[in-house]
């Protein structure tokens, strides 16, 4: 089944359940559960549906009680768009590259399509699905422990693959970016192989909505200082602005590179 047919049938679905889980439209369509995230993940991105843990609801005012936080919602898919649009111009034919689990890493994923001969390395298998109807990307994806609620591969196995590879630019995406704390993620079990990803790559660019920003999470995967750049929306507080500048950290936002020397460039 194609996946126009397939999100056509979703729409149908969920339009007249109001909501639905991963589990029950994969045995209705008879695809994995990796696929049906990346179909449900795709109509989040077009606003149809909102992606809750395990599945979705439909989107619109009737289900605003189901969800309260939608509005909100609807805003970060907005940001990350746009940071992903950012990202892109950062991107060159040829190049090689990591991107770590995470939904911009997700919309980043979706627009390589205008790259030519990429090599990309990634631990989640919703962007190497993404990233498989690529027409000239060699997708590479190390072993590993999967886990459930991220859909990403992590353990020794997935360090020991990593150290094979060096690549020009890692795209880090992360849950919380401070002042002090550095650079945090949700999830212990991930941390090591974030670590990793840090030591294997030339540039390491760090990604996030402003929402991260401030924030402190479970692990820490380093300082401010270990970022050679960062992407993220124009709304980021401005004190963050002034320490990456102050960190020789090139900060990139709404197609603006506020840079070392104080000038605001244009990526476009």
């Amino acid at each position: 089944m194609f996946a126009a047919e397939r999100l056509r049938i979703i729409r149908s679905y969920v339009l007249e359940k109001k909501k639905a889980s991963v589990a029950e439209i994969s045995r209705m369509l008879g695809v994995s559960e990796v696929t049906i995230r990346r179909d449900l993940e795709a109509l989040d991105e077009e606003g149809f549906l909102i992606r809750t843990h395990g599945g979705a609801i439909l989107s619109g005012e009737d289900n605003l009680e189901a969800l309260p936080t939608g509005g909100e919602a609807d805003a970060e898919r907005e940001q990350r768009s746009e940071i992903s649009e950012i990202a892109i111009y950062l991107i060159n034919d040829g190049d090689t590259l990591l991107l770590s689990p995470g939904k911009t890493n997700l919309a980043i994923a979706r627009r390589l399509q205008r790259k030519k001969n990429l090599v990309v390395l990634t631990n989640d298998l919703l962007i190497a699905s993404e990233l498989a109807s690529h027409p000239s990307a060699r997708v590479i994806v190390p072993g590993g422990d999967l886990d459930s609620l991220t859909l990403s591969l992590n353990g020794p196995l997935t360090i020991h693959g990593l150290r094979q590879y060096y690549v020009a630019k890692a795209f880090i995406e992360v849950d919380g970016i401070h002042l002090q704390r550095g650079f945090t993620i949700k999830y212990p079990i991930q941390l090591e192989v974030f670590q990793e990803m840090m030591q294997m790559s030339q540039e390491r660019i760090f990604v996030g909505t402003p929402s991260v920003f401030n924030q402190i999470s479970f692990s820490q995967v380093g300082p401010l200082s270990s970022a050679t750049a960062v992407v993220t929306h124009p709304a980021v507080p401005d004190e963050y602005k002034r320490q990456l500048f102050e960190s020789n950290i090139t900060l990139y936002a709404s197609f603006t590179a506020y840079n070392q020397i104080g000038r605001a460039g244009d990526l476009r």
